[in-house]
């Protein structure tokens, strides 16, 4: 299972040179420059004739990210224009709004499959970035790249540096992960699982969204999103009983403490406010869990539901082990 599945992460460091001010989501920041610049640099057509249509849809680097196109054959997601994003933003959690100069804030991204190919385009968007400013509309400010680090699939281990200011130079792809890196090697006990979504985490049900979570519902998410993912960015289709899995998923019990965080974002292309929430907290499950594991700690890494792309979905598994839900 998964054999293929492969994505690399990556921390981008930066040094504000001028004043700036961000919001308090930074992602919306993050991923509206990201498509910009991205765009404005790969693109070597009009931007009414990338609106209409692509000329090259399959060998344009901006549409692999952005606007992966399906297959007209494809068996999954037939209809639909895109597939999901092959990236996950997670633009830095804090509060802190203004940066004055010499202060350093941090970026991380995770790319998917045959995306980890785009790297070099990746840097050079990330470093353009800083240098044509970021920031909220009328407080941007421009930031100095220091460095790019590959980071592994554990905080215990080193990161890998692959790009600095001074050498200007990438000098490798960094560290590749797979299911085997994210799965513990220590066995735990697999009847009792806390997760905490530290981000808004938006997932529709019935056509809804759904301010709590049932695990039905959390695995329905899972197996669908690592299954695009897998099928369209790594060329691999997830060969599992996934029925049997989400009718098994139905008798595992859940005690959860989650809280709806509304987080509209400001769109400059359509000039109005996008509503987007989420909930975040922490939920409790249990029953036998040993069978969802490895979809369970695959989505530590790939966030789950809407608006990964802005740095949403993104859950930690607290502990594996029978006690009480702790609210900290």
């Amino acid at each position: 299972m998964l054999q293929n599945f492969r994505f690399a992460r990556y921390r981008f460091t930066y040094t504000v040179q001028e004043p700036l001010k961000m919001s308090q989501h930074k992602g919306n920041v993050f991923r509206g420059r990201f498509g910009y610049i991205l765009r404005n640099i790969a693109c070597v057509g009009s931007e009414r004739q990338c609106e209409k249509q692509c000329q090259f849809p399959e060998r344009c680097v901006y549409s692999k990210c952005f606007e992966t196109p399906v297959p007209d054959d494809s068996p999954m997601l037939r209809g639909q224009p895109f597939a999901p994003h092959p990236f996950i933003l997670q633009p830095p959690r804090t509060g802190q709004s203004d940066y004055a100069p010499g202060e350093t804030f941090t970026c991380n991204i995770t790319l998917i499959g045959e995306a980890i190919n785009l790297l070099p385009w990746i840097v050079l968007t990330f470093l353009e970035i800083g240098k044509r400013r970021i920031g909220i509309q009328g407080r941007r400010g421009q930031c100095h790249l220091d460095k790019v680090e590959s980071l592994p699939a554990h905080d215990s281990h080193q990161p890998q540096t692959i790009y600095t200011a001074e050498t200007e130079m990438l000098t490798d792809d960094g560290l590749m992960l797979g299911l085997v890196d994210v799965m513990p090697a220590a066995p735990h006990a697999t009847d009792t699982i806390e997760l905490e979504f530290i981000t808004p985490t938006s997932i529709k049900v019935d056509g809804k969204w759904a301010s709590g979570l049932t695990f039905e519902h959390l695995i329905r998410n899972l197996l669908r999103r690592i299954r695009f993912l897998s099928y369209f960015h790594c060329g691999e289709d997830l060969d599992i009983d996934a029925h049997g899995l989400i009718e098994a998923s139905a008798a595992i019990s859940h005690d959860s403490r989650l809280t709806w965080l509304r987080k509209d974002r400001y769109s400059y292309r359509t000039e109005k406010s996008v509503p987007m929430g989420g909930f975040i907290g922490k939920i409790r499950f249990e029953g036998n869990l040993e069978p969802f594991l490895p979809f369970i700690y695959l989505g530590e890494y790939l966030h789950i539901g809407h608006h990964t792309a802005f740095g949403f979905g993104q859950y930690r598994i607290c502990r594996l082990r029978d006690n009480p839900l702790s609210i900290n």
